[in-house]
This record gives C-alpha cells, structure tokens and sequence, in this order.
C-alpha cells in the first residue's frame, strides 16, 4: 500500500528557499543584471502635457432649454470632445502648424471639464512643442465648430420664424371668415408665445456666440519641457525585476528540489531506507574547517560534532537495552566518501570514553583510512592475518582514561579482498574478538562498488548505514538496503553525515523527526 502524500508545510518551503537559496540568488542578481541592462540600454522618453478647458454647453442644449446639464450628459459631451480632438481635421491642422505629421494622446480629466494632450518623445523640448501645437490646433477648430454649431441652430430657428409668420398670416384670413373666432384665437397666441421663446433664444445664442470665441475653449497650461524621462523608470524596472526574479527564483527551486532525490534530512533517510530509524544526525567536523586530506580523529570533548556521537552511542545502547546484546557493528556506506570510516572512529572514541573497551577493524581494503585516524602505521593488519601471512597487530591507547580504544588497520596483501572477507577464517576472526572487546566496529567497504562488505554483514550482530547529506540520493539507500536484506543482516539503523548547523536536531533525542520530506 503506497504511503499517504503529505502536505507541504510552511516550515518545509522556508527550509527549501534556506538550502536553495543560491539558486533564488542567482536568479535575482539576472534578473536585476537584466533589468539594468534594459534599462542603461533604453533610450529616454520625455511626456510633455497641456491642458485645455472645455465648455460642455452647445447649441442644442440652448435649443432644448436645458441649463443643467446631468453628469451623464457633461460626460457624454466631454467624451465628444475627445473624439473631435482625435478627428483628421484637428490633426491635419496640428499637422500643418508643426510642418509634420504629428500626433498626441488625448484623455480628459477626471473631476473637470479638460482634456489633457499628452506626447512622448526622445527630446522634451519637441514633446512640449507638439503637445502646444496640438492643442492650439484644437482649440482653433474647436472655436470654428462652435460657429457653425451657432449658425445651424440661428437657421434652424430663423426656418421656424418663418414658418410662424406663414401660419400667422393664414390664421388671421381664416378668423375673418370663420365663425369661432375664439379658437383661431388661441391657435394665433399659441404661435405669438413660440415666437417670443424663438427670438429669446436667437439674443442668447447672439450672445453665446460672442462669449464662445473665448470661454468656450481655453489653454489652461501649456506644457513645458519636461527636465527628467519618464522612461525607462529605474526604480519601477528594478522593482519588478526583484518580484520575477523572486517568483522564477522559488519556481526554480522548487523544480530543482522536485527533481532531486538526494536525502537532505533524518525523514528524507528513514523514506529512502524503508523505515529503517536514523539514530544520529552528525554535524560537519569543526563547520567544515577541517582541510585537505586531514583524517585525523577529532579528540574535542565538547562541541556540536563530539554530542551528536554522544547521542548516537546513546540511541545505540537504548537499541541495545530493548533489542539484544550488540557486541559487533559494521558501518558501511552507500557509495565512497560519504563518512563512514569518520563514523566508525569517532563512534568507537564515544564509546570508549563511556567505560567500554572498543575495537576498531578496519575491513576496507580498497581504500584503507583507520590507521590515519589514529596515527599508525598500516602493517600486520587484517590482510595479512586472513591471508595467513602474518598475525594482526592490535594498538591500543587509553580511550578518556577509562576504557581502551583499540585498533586493527587494513594491512596490505595481494589476494583479492573480496575472498579474505568472506572466508571461514574472517568468520572466526571477528567472532571471537567479539567476545574479547566489550563492542567491535567494523568499517567496510562501501555497498554498491564492491562485493567485500556483503560477508562482513553476515558475521556481525548489527549495521549501520551511513549516508551524505546533499550526496546520498534515495534510489543508492534503496539500492544498499537491498544489498543488506539479502545478507540477512540485523539493521540497527541510519546515520546521516555531513549536516549544516541549519539542519538542527544532531543526535537522536534532540529534534528528532526535524523537517518534513521534500519529496511530497
């Protein structure tokens, strides 16, 4: 039954933006790079505007006698004048005053009656040239519409005085002849009274006529050059890139942590390992300050990297209280250079600072570390006893001044270690120190290059898996737990090395369970 896809928590997205955070970064800085060089490359624009009064009022509103105009009438007309301001007539003007074709935008305010002419060019002084020019072009045009706007409303009017007069004159031959003297009567003042409105508003379109050539449309501000661009805007450019560099950047990382299956932390390791428990989660050595090929044990009694072997002896010995008797371990690895030969040291050092009498084995014939770590010389070891050409040499050193702390180194030989280790010999070998030392820690060559550590795991009480943070992927823990299973070995559980001080929760009560998967 496939396991439940858990949810993404906030805490698991803030530890996917803090490991990859070089990512975001990198991803940011381009796209500030990118936006500052669009930017530096663009050249300036200049927005110059004038501003011209608009009087809403027109003939027809004289003729219908309305002198309030409703908001959706003032702006009705308002938007007319916007369409005349972008009519060919007030272009071709605009035009011909400048010597060019020329063009402006035109929008009128929110909370007036004006209408705003805006032009954007590479020089301010022709942008506040245009934006004069056309707006002089509209105004001058404007002034003629309203003349002929008054002309056609005096003809209209002129028309039906005219037709009055006939109706008038015909009225007044049928009240001679008609006996209902009294209806003709009213039919004549009705006309007298639409006659007298008529002449009315012709005196106030006379009127309006006059005033219009220089309050209908006014220049309110004529526009200047205007001293900075306007484009490109460096802090809007660099505003937005910061935004999309940040959205790309996370988009980025989440991808890249979709994709990556290596194990970051302890339940990114117990996922890949089965359920197999991580029982420690240890530091880099001093920050990772620790240079070139420096394999020496780290003696420090106090320290992130010294407790979290503290508590992986600990969760060790609690395994050992519920679980059985573990006088022999094996450490082994996934793949090279992902610790465990420092595991194997340093959880032996713990040890044997405890009271215990530990021996350390080193098995890697391939790549042999032990006798660095404890400064002695690589003779009369392991090879040569198995291979029955010499003895082993044990060297053994207080381990705190309370227990001992021994070790066997590789040694040298030229038969292939792969048929030393899984001979009866290695068998009784490792037993029967097993009964001599209080606990035997084997370091072995790691699983999936050589066939060496499958023998070992058979003669020990128990293994511990030891995995790279950022370097151990999932498919090589699933790989080397299969490799185990078929050597019938006794699990004890999972060490997770090479840790960030970010990672918190080293060592096996502290933490435990910190972070959630990345793989969702």
């Amino acid at each position: 039954m496939a396991e439940p896809v858990a949810e993404l928590q906030l805490s698991d997205y803030l530890d996917i933006a803090r490991r990859r955070r070089w990512i975001i970064a990198a991803i940011v800085l381009m796209a500030l790079a990118a936006a500052i060089a669009a930017s530096a490359a663009a050249t300036p624009q200049y927005r110059a505007q004038a501003r011209v009064r608009v009087e809403t009022a027109s003939a027809n509103n004289i003729l219908d006698d309305a002198t309030n105009l409703s908001s959706s009438v003032r702006n009705r007309n308002l938007q007319n004048e916007v369409e005349f301001a972008n009519s060919d007539r007030v272009r071709e003007r605009a035009s011909q005053s400048f010597g060019e074709n020329i063009s402006a935008s035109v929008a009128p305010a929110d909370s007036s009656d004006t209408l705003t002419f805006s032009v954007v060019d590479s020089d301010p002084e022709r942008a506040a040239n245009i934006a004069n020019t056309f707006a002089n072009a509209y105004v001058s045009e404007r002034s003629v519409a309203s003349g002929e706007r008054f002309l056609n409303a005096v003809t209209v009017i002129n028309e039906r005085l005219a037709e009055i007069s006939e109706e008038r004159l015909f009225l007044e031959r049928q009240l001679e002849t008609t006996s209902d003297e009294s209806s003709v009567a009213i039919q004549i003042a009705t006309l007298d009274a639409e006659e007298a409105r008529l002449r009315s508003q012709l005196n106030e379109i006379d009127v309006l006529s006059q005033v219009s050539q220089s309050a209908s449309v006014a220049i309110l501000n004529a526009a200047n050059p205007p001293g900075s661009p306007f484009a490109p805007s460096w802090t809007r450019n660099i505003a937005l890139a910061l935004v999309a560099g940040m959205i790309l950047g996370v988009g980025a990382a989440l991808l890249r942590e979709t994709l990556d299956d290596t194990v970051v932390n302890k339940r990114d390791f117990e996922r890949a390992a089965d359920g197999t428990p991580v029982l420690g989660v240890i530091p880099k050595p001093w920050n990772g300050r620790r240079r070139g090929r420096d394999r020496r044990l780290i003696a420090s009694r106090t320290g992130a990297f010294t407790e979290a072997f503290r508590s992986l002896r600990s969760a060790i010995e609690l395994g050992q209280a519920t679980g059985g008797d573990v006088r022999s371990i094996l450490v082994t690895s996934a793949n090279p250079a992902e610790g465990k030969s420092t595991v194997a040291s340093h959880l032996a050092l713990s040890f044997a600072r405890a009271g215990a009498n530990v021996l350390v084995i080193d098995a890697d014939m391939h790549n042999p570390t032990q006798h660095e770590m404890f400064g002695v010389e690589n003779v009369n070891g392991l090879a040569e006893h198995l291979a029955n050409i010499g003895e082993a040499e044990i060297v053994t050193e207080q381990g705190s001044g309370e227990g001992l702390l021994s070790i066997i180194p590789a040694g040298t030989s030229a038969s292939p270690p792969a048929e030393l280790l899984s001979s009866m010999a290695a068998h009784e070998f490792i037993q029967k120190l097993s009964y001599a030392y209080d606990l035997v820690i084997v370091d072995s060559p790691p699983l999936r290059p050589v066939a060496d550590t499958l023998p070992l795991a058979r003669i020990v009480d128990g293994t511990l898996l030891v995995g790279m943070r950022g370097q151990t992927n999932a498919k090589e823990v699933d790989q080397a737990m299969e490799l185990l299973a078929r050597a019938q070995s006794r699990p004890l559980g999972a060490v997770l090395n090479g840790a960030d001080e970010a990672d918190g929760g080293y060592g096996y009560g502290y933490g435990y369970g910190y972070g959630a998967n990345k793989k969702k």
